[in-house]
């Protein structure tokens, strides 16, 4: 799926469980790598990003969060009282012919 499909489907999913901008933190698991993060119009982070709002970043190499007991307890902080968190975990992963 193109990334505009995958943050279509999420959202639609999620706004039926109550999710919106305002009750929902919204962190990255991505691999950093630049290939994923190239294009501000497909790319699932940026889409994302601009669908939720805030991004708060947990990723490092493969997507895994690397950050920790105190990175989650940072990031939990930051959830909106009463609110949802939505994680997207996305390692690197390359297809050619």
């Amino acid at each position: 799926m193109k990334g505009h499909e995958v943050d279509e489907a999420v959202f639609k999913k999620l706004s039926q469980e109550g999710f919106d901008a305002y009750n929902t933190l919204y962190a990255d698991c991505s691999c950093p790598d630049e290939i994923n993060h190239d294009d501000p119009e497909e790319d699932i982070t940026s889409l994302m990003t601009k669908r939720w709002g805030e991004i708060f970043p947990l990723a490092g190499l493969a997507g895994f969060p690397f950050t920790g007991k105190t990175g989650w307890g940072a990031f939990s902080a930051h959830v909106p009282i009463d609110g949802h968190i939505m994680v997207l975990y996305a390692p690197h992963v390359g297809v050619d012919s």
